[in-house]
Parts: C-alpha cells; structure tokens; sequence
C-alpha cells in the first residue's frame, strides 16, 4: 500500500466518481480503480458498491471516512515538503507520492535506533538493502532525510517534519488495518451459503437456515459459516463467480456446470380475497385478469414458475392486459394482498391460517415449487453439499429424493 493509493481511494470515496476523481487528480481512471481496490484488498472489506456511474459508500466504507481523511490530509503534508513540490498543485502532487508505507515504517525505525545498521538488524533484512530503500526514499521525496556519519544516521530538518508526519500516519494506518487479518483469517476459512429469501419464520428456508446456524459450529468449530439471501439469479452468478460455496435456490433451471439436491417440494396457490377467488374458482384466467398481482422480480424462482403458468393459461391477448406490482419482498406482497385487493402466489404451506378474508386457489402440480440445494461440480464444494445435506437430513428437514429423480452418478456411489 502507498501514499498516493489511500490519497486516491480517500478521494473517490468522497466524490463518489472514478472519473471524477480521475479528472480532479490528472490521473487515469484505471489508477483510480486500482487504488480504491488496493485499499479493500488491505482492508479485507467492501467500502463501496456501484450504482450506474457512481460509487456509493458502504456502511463500512463510511464508517472508515474519517480516518482516511486523516490520513490523506497527512499525505498532502508530506508531498508539501518535497523540493519539487509546486504549492498550487496541492492534492495532484500528492496523487503521485508513491511511496509504500513499508518505507514510512522502516524510516521510523532508523530514525529511532540512529543507525542504519542497527535498524537493519531489529528489522531482520540486510543493511544494503535498507540503505538503497533510504536513498530511494530521499530520492522520492526530493529532499534529503538522513543526516549520515560514521556514528550512525540522524533525521535532518526536514527529516524530522517527515518523521513526524510518518508517526501520525503510521498510526492511523495500523488502527484502521487492525481488524484486516481477522478479516482475512475468516474469509479464507469461512464456507459462504446463499439463499432465497425465507417467506417467513415458519417456513421451510427459515428453519433450513436456523438449523445449519445453530449446527455448523459443532460440526465445523474452526470453518464460521456465512448465510446470506438474494433471488435465484444472483445466487447462480455467485456460485459460478464462487461468491458462495452452496446455495439455496427455487428453480430447477441450472447451468450444466451446477449439481443439485431437490430437499422439499411444494404447491402454488393463487391468493386474493375470498369473494373473487371462490366466486371465479372455476376460471383461473378470469381471476388473473379481474385483479392487479404482486409479483416478485423475474430473478425469482416463484416468479418463473408463475409466468409458465401464465402462458399455458392466458392468450397473449389475456397476458397483454395483465395488471401486475413486481416487488422482491413477500412482506409487501402480503400487504398488497390484505389490504388492497391484489392477487398473489404462494405457496400452498404459507395458505395454512391465513385471514378469513382470503381464500387460495392451488394451480396443478406440474407447477410445483422446489427447493433445491446446488453446488459447483469442481473443488471441494461438493463435500460441503453433503454435510448440509447431512445436517438437514438429520433434522428431518430433506423429503426423501424420489427415484426416478435420482443423480444416477450419486446412487453409484
């Protein structure tokens, strides 16, 4: 890590722009880039997500601001003391200050033992070396640092304003990188499971999801496992870009290079309220029409099986003036339900005691909802899938795998 890199990532964290800042600095976009992955890489944590052509902060990356503020402010102090430095230049000059903080941290140490060679040997590298990496410091900054004599090296004037602002740095830097080798500790050990959204506390992915928290530390003490939801489509590209080592998913539709368990399966029902849905039960196409539906995104697995449904039922005539909210959240589906008169599809479990007001109408098994657990086909993902499976299993949370959908390749083992 450099410098000019936490000046740069300080930067686009505050306008919010690669180009921006880029523009600001005189600096390529791709350096711009680099500095702001180079300081996540350190820090062992997102600090920003991409919103069109802006960055956005993470919690964390807000969290960091001011420190790393500190330290850009730090840095211009010190591109202020190089002999080249033009005054009007300001954070421009400092954006090229590349100089790594392991030369910052190695100048302390000879600074404090008065002696290259002391400082070498506390050190534990040769004392040429640290020598060359001294003179490409004072070379750097354009200024001499070290006052050289046969007693040892002492800072010079401007060496001691360099000194100085290289504590506070230093510093700053440590309490800000602390927590990264825990971080990177846990992120090499970890096992990243994702799912579908649980409908609810009751329901099948809520209790899945409590039952491997509350027993992967058991079974695996030193491997923390991370649980995290979205929609099938993001959950597929995280497993291929092996964001996640498992997954959770609602569909069935899978790359060729994705192996799957179906653990449960279940109906669909069509929901609104019971004067529309028992009046008309017996013309699906008529309830579908006659009243707005929420709908999750197309990235759910929920929402595919509905639109199969749809085209099976509906001409394209009917489907045209279909009325539909599309929104990824069950909670503000079921509101929509309740409260304003919207159809929905559930599914056939989550229709159990619901409100008097509603009635459900369930659509033909070749609908039916899966959940299915999925891995990549390469690495050691595969035995992380059967010690979910396992886990589940032991529960009584898998319904026994029908035959005739069995991985031959699984009852040959």
């Amino acid at each position: 890590m450099n410098l000019s890199s936490l000046l740069i990532a300080h930067r686009a964290l505050s306008l919010g722009s690669i180009r921006e800042t880029a523009r600001r600095l005189k600096r390529p976009a791709a350096s711009v880039s680099s500095a702001l992955g180079k300081l996540q890489a350190h820090l062992a944590v997102p600090l920003v997500t991409t919103a069109g052509n802006r960055i956005l902060p993470t919690l964390e990356g807000r969290r960091i601001a001011r420190e790393l503020s500190r330290i850009a402010d730090l840095v211009l102090r010190l591109a202020a003391l190089q002999q080249s430095a033009d005054p009007s230049a300001g954070e421009q000059e400092a954006a090229r200050l590349s100089i790594s903080l392991l030369a910052l941290s190695r100048f302390i140490v000879v600074a404090r033992t008065g002696s290259i060679r002391s400082a070498a040997l506390e050190i534990g590298m040769g004392q040429p070396q640290l020598t060359r990496q001294m003179k490409t410091l004072e070379a750097d900054m354009g200024i001499r640092l070290l006052q050289r004599a046969a007693a040892g090296a002492t800072p010079t004037p401007a060496g001691e304003q360099f000194l100085k602002v290289s504590q506070e740095i230093e510093k700053l830097w440590l309490r800000l990188s602390e927590p990264a080798g825990e971080r990177f500790r846990r992120l090499t050990m970890r096992t990243n499971l994702g799912s579908v959204a649980p409908l609810g506390r009751e329901s099948l992915v809520a209790r899945i999801l409590a039952q491997l928290a509350a027993q992967w530390p058991k079974q695996q003490p030193r491997s923390p496992l991370y649980i995290s939801s979205s929609n099938a489509e993001e959950l597929l590209s995280g497993l291929s870009s092996r964001l996640y080592d498992v997954v959770l998913l609602d569909t069935l539709d899978l790359p060729p290079d994705i192996e799957h368990r179906v653990l449960s399966r279940s109906g669909l029902c069509l929901v609104g309220a019971r004067g529309l849905v028992a009046q008309l039960d017996a013309r699906p196409q008529d309830i579908l029409i006659a009243a707005p539906i929420a709908l999750p995104s197309l990235k759910s697995g929920l929402r595919q099986k509905f639109s199969l449904y749809v085209e099976d039922v509906l001409t394209a005539e009917e489907r045209a003036v279909l009325a539909f909210t599309e929104i990824d959240s069950i909670p503000v589906i079921a509101n929509l339900v309740l409260e304003h008169g919207h159809l929905a599809v559930l599914p056939e479990w989550a229709t159990i005691g619901m409100e008097p007001s509603l009635s459900a109408l369930r659509l033909p098994s070749a609908y039916d909802m899966q959940l299915s657990l999925a891995w990549r086909k390469t690495g050691n993902a595969a035995a992380t899938a059967r010690l979910v499976e396992s886990i589940l299993a032991a529960a009584g949370l898998v319904e026994p795998e029908p035959a005739s959908l069995a991985d031959p390749s699984r009852a040959q083992r």
